[in-house]
C-alpha cells in the first residue's frame, strides 16, 4: 500500500513509522506540514506519527523564549490539516499514533481528548494491552506487548459518550498492565479508539516500536484493503458511464411504450414483436474514449460488448452497424483505419454481417473520435431471458475468459475528458482486449442453455465487470419482485489468469465473460453444456434475501458489504447552458476499400446494404417472410421519412447521444431529447433503448452535439 506520513518540524517518530511500514513492503513518503493539496498524492493510508515537539508547543517563533505546552494546537493550525480533513472526506484510512492521536481528537475526527498522565510525567515502558477490535475476529481479545512513550496519554471521554463508543465497537485497544493503568489513568483503560465508520484510528502505544508484533498492522492493513475496494467501487459506480447520474431523469421522460414493444429501455436490449413467435432485439453503444486510446482494441471490444448485450436476451445477432466520426489530421486517418480493422476483425470472426452505417470527418473530432455500434438480433418470444435474479437460493455462474487486469476502471476513464499532450499509452491498461472466437463459443453455449430452459437470468459482464453484472441482476430482481434481494459474492472463486488484487477481480472489464443466474438444481446441466463447448465456468455467488451486497474471500471473511440501496439513486445536476457549435465542415468518407473489409453477406439476410448518405439498409427475416428496414441519421425526421418513403412501418428507435462536457452540453442534449420525445409521441415510434456518451472534450473544449439515431421498420 501507499503510505503518506505527515512530517512536522521537530518530528522524531516519523522515521520510525516509515521504517516500520517499509519493512512490510509498503511504499512510504513524507508529506511536509506546509502542504495542503491532497490531489498531489496517491494515498492508501495516512499516518500522523507521534513525538513532534512542534505540535506540543504554542509559540510565535521557534526561537522565542516564551511558549505554552498545548499538545496539538500548532499542528492542527498547519496547512497540512486540510490534507488530513480531505483524506477523511475521501474515506482514506488515517492512523494517528501518540501525538498523532491527539491531533485527530482536536480536529474532531475522533471522540474524546488526551490529558496529562495521572503520574504527571513522561512515561516510557513496555505495557500489556488487549485488542478489543472485532475487525479481524481471530485477533479480538488477543494480548500483546507494546511500547508507550508519552506525557499526555490519558484518554478521557464524557460518560454519556462512552456507551456509544462501546456499542459501535470503536474501542481498538485497552491497557491490561495494572501498574501502568494507575500511572496512566485513561477512562475505562482505553489505549486506542476509532471512528464509528472504522476508517480513522488513534492509539497511544507505538506499534512501530514493536517490529515483531503484527496484530495492529494486520488490522490496519485489512482496513486499508477494504477501504481501497470501497473507494474503487464507489468511484466506478458513481461514474457517468455506469450511473447515468446526469441524464437518467431526462431519459425517463421518453416515449417508450406501444402495443408491439415487449421490452423498452432498462434491459440489455430493447425488443419488439415482429410476427408469430418472432421478435427483434436492438441495441446501440458507444466506445469513444477507448477507440482514441487504442483504436483496434477499443473498436473491436465495442463490437464484442454489444453482441453480448443481444444474445444475453436470448437473441441470435443477425447484423451490426457502425457510425464513425473522425478528425481530419494524420493521426485521425490512422485511428480510422485501425478502428475499421478492429470492427471488421471482430464481426467477421464472430460471423455477423455488417449491414450499414456511416462515416464523417471534421476537425472537431481530432481529439475526440466517435465510434457507435448498433446490433440487431432475432429471437423467439418464448426464449426471451432478462438480466435478473428472482429468488433466494439462486446460483450465480461465471463463464468465459479468465479475468485479468485489463480494463480496470474503464468505465471511470470513459467518464472523464482528455488533455492535449496526455500520455495515452498510460491509459491503455484501461482498454479491454477482445477474442471473437471465444465469443462465438459463448453465443452458442448460452443460446443452448436458454433453449433448454435452464436459466433464470443472464447478464453480460461489461462495464464494471463482475461487480456491475451481479448488482444489475439483483437490482432488476428487486424491482420486479419487491423482495429484499441481496447476494454473497465469492471473490476468490472468480477465475483469473494470474494472482490478482481482489478489488481488481471484481471490477476488471476483461472481455468475453457472462453471468448466469440459475436455480440450484440446474447447475449441473449448465456446467455440462459449458464443458461441451470447452468453456470454463464457476459458481461465484448466491442470491439471498439479505438486502446486502457482500463480498466474501476464501477464508469466509467479509471484505466488502453494503446495502443494495447504497447503489440506487445516484444523481448529479448540471445547469442547462446554451451551447454554440463550432463552425466546421463535415465530409462523408466514401472508401469502398475500407468498407469491403466488412463481411456484409454472411447469414443470408442482406437484401439491400447501404452506407453513409444512403441512410438505410434492408434485411430479410425469411422465417416469417418479412423484411426489416434499418434507417439512421442525426434526427427523427431523417430516419422516419426514409422508412415511410420505402413503404415500411416504423417499430421503434434507439439513440446514442454523443456530447461534450455536461457543464456546457447538457442543455443542448435536453433540448434534443425534448424534440425527439415530441416526434416519437406524434408518430407512435417508441424509444427502445439508447446510450449516453458525455465528456467528449479535450482541454475543456467540447465536441459539437453528435446524436445518432437508428430506427427500425417492418413491411
Amino acid at each position: 500500500m501507499k503510505v503518506g506520513i505527515i512530517l512536522f518540524p521537530g518530528s522524531n517518530c516519523a522515521e520510525d513509522s516509515k521504517v516500520y511500514f517499509e519493512n512490510r513492503d509498503n511504499q512510504c513518503f513524507y508529506i511536509w506540514h506546509k502542504e495542503d493539496d491532497i490531489t498531489k498524492y496517491d494515498i492508501d493510508l495516512l499516518i500522523i506519527p507521534g513525538g513532534f515537539a512542534f505540535g506540543d508547543r504554542d509559540y510565535q517563533n521557534a526561537t522565542d523564549n516564551k511558549y505554552n505546552i498545548n499538545p496539538g494546537k500548532m499542528a492542527i493550525e498547519s496547512p497540512v490539516s486540510k490534507i488530513i480533513l480531505d483524506a477523511h472526506k475521501k474515506e482514506i484510512p488515517i492512523l494517528g499514533i501518540c501525538n498523532g492521536f491527539q491531533i485527530l481528537t482536536k480536529l474532531g475526527l475522533l471522540p474524546g481528548k488526551l490529558l496529562l498522565n495521572n503520574n504527571q510525567k513522561f512515561t516510557c515502558e513496555t505495557v500489556i494491552c488487549k485488542i478489543k477490535s472485532n475487525i479481524i475476529p481471530d485477533l479480538k481479545d488477543k494480548i500483546i506487548n507494546i511500547d508507550v512513550a508519552n506525557s499526555y496519554g490519558r484518554y478521557h471521554i464524557e460518560q454519556n459518550e462512552l456507551k456509544p463508543l462501546i456499542d459501535n465497537e470503536q474501542i481498538l485497544l485497552k491497557y491490561v498492565s495494572t501498574d501502568y493503568k494507575t500511572k496512566n489513568g485513561s477512562l475505562n483503560n482505553i489505549a486506542g479508539v476509532c471512528d464509528k465508520y472504522h476508517i480513522v484510528f488513534g492509539m497511544m502505544p507505538h506499534p512501530e516500536r514493536n517490529n515483531n508484533e503484527e496484530s495492529i498492522y494486520q488490522i490496519i492493513s485489512k482496513i486499508v484493503n477494504q477501504n481501497r475496494m470501497s473507494r474503487n467501487i464507489k468511484n466506478l459506480m458513481y461514474s457517468e458511464h455506469i450511473s447515468y447520474k446526469s441524464t437518467k431523469k431526462y431519459l425517463k421522460k421518453l416515449y417508450t411504450e406501444s402495443s408491439h414493444v415487449i421490452q423498452g429501455p432498462g434491459e440489455n436490449a430493447g425488443i419488439v414483436h415482429l410476427d408469430g413467435d418472432y421478435c427483434l432485439a436492438i441495441r446501440i453503444e458507444s466506445h469513444n474514449h477507448p477507440t482514441f486510446i487504442d483504436p483496434f482494441n477499443g473498436a473491436s471490444t465495442g463490437v464484442g460488448g454489444i453482441l453480448r448485450d443481444i444474445f444475453t436476451m436470448g437473441a441470435r445477432p443477425i447484423g451490426i452497424l457502425d457510425f464513425l466520426r473522425f478528425g481530419t489530421d494524420d493521426n485521425s486517418n490512422n485511428l480510422l483505419k485501425e478502428t475499421v480493422r478492429g470492427i471488421a476483425d471482430y464481426g467477421n470472426c464472430f460471423g455477423v454481417a455488417n449491414i450499414g452505417g456511416d462515416c464523417y470527418t471534421s476537425d472537431i473530432y481530432n481529439s475526440n473520435p466517435i465510434v457507435n455500434v448498433a446490433c440487431l438480433g432475432l429471437m423467439k418470444k418464448s426464449n426471451i431471458v432478462y438480466g435478473n435474479a428472482l429468488s433466494e437460493g439462486e446460483i450465480m455462474i461465471y463463464v468465459g475468459s479468465k479475468t485479468g487486469n485489463e480494463g480496470i476502471n474503464g468505465a471511470a476513464m470513459a467518464s472523464d475528458t482528455f488533455k492535449s499532450g496526455q500520455n495515452l499509452s498510460n491509459l491503455k491498461k484501461n482498454i479491454q482486449i477482445g477474442d471473437a472466437f471465444l465469443e462465438k463459443l459463448l453465443l452458442e453455449s448460452c443460446l443452448e442453455i436458454i433453449n433448454s430452459g435452464l436459466v433464470v437470468g443472464m447478464q453480460d459482464m461489461g462495464a464494471g465487470g463482475v461487480l456491475c453484472s451481479t448488482l444489475e441482476v439483483i437490482l432488476r430482481g428487486r424491482d420486479k419482485t419487491d423482495k429484499n434481494l441481496g447476494c454473497d459474492i465469492y471473490v476468490d472463486m472468480i477465475p483469473s489468469k494470474y494472482e490478482m488484487d481482489k478489488c481488481h477481480k471484481l471490477i476488471s472489464e476483461s472481455q468475453e465473460r457472462m453471468l448466469l443466474v440459475v436455480k440450484k438444481e440446474n447447475t449441473s446441466e449448465v456446467f455440462d453444456i459449458f464443458e461441451k463447448w470447452n468453456l470454463e465456468s464457476a459458481i461465484i455467488g448466491e442470491v439471498n434475501n439479505s438486502g446486502i451486497y457482500k463480498v466474501i474471500d476464501q477464508y469466509e471473511s467479509t471484505i466488502y458489504s453494503k446495502p443494495i440501496e447504497y447503489f440506487d439513486s445516484i444523481q448529479e445536476d448540471w445547469d442547462l447552458n446554451d451551447f454554440t457549435p463550432r463552425r466546421t465542415e463535415f465530409n462523408e468518407v466514401k472508401k469502398p476499400d475500407l468498407w469491403n473489409t466488412y463481411d456484409s453477406t454472411i447469414g443470408l439476410r442482406s437484401d439491400e446494404i447501404n452506407r453513409g448518405s444512403h441512410n438505410y439498409s434492408i434485411i430479410d427475416i425469411y422465417e416469417i417472410s418479412k423484411k426489416i428496414i434499418i434507417s439512421w441519421g442525426s434526427n427523427f425526421d431523417i430516419c422516419y421519412n426514409t422508412i415511410k418513403n420505402k413503404n415500411f412501418r416504423a417499430l421503434g428507435l434507439v439513440n446514442c447521444l454523443n456530447y461534450g462536457h455536461p457543464n456546457d452540453s447538457m442543455g443542448s442534449m435536453v433540448t434534443f431529447l425534448n424534440e425527439l420525445n415530441d416526434s416519437c409521441k406524434k408518430y407512435n415510434v417508441p424509444v427502445l433503448g439508447g446510450n449516453v456518451s458525455l465528456y467528449n472534450a479535450t482541454d475543456n473544449i467540447s465536441i459539437n452535439p453528435t446524436p445518432v439515431l437508428v430506427m427500425i421498420g417492418i413491411n
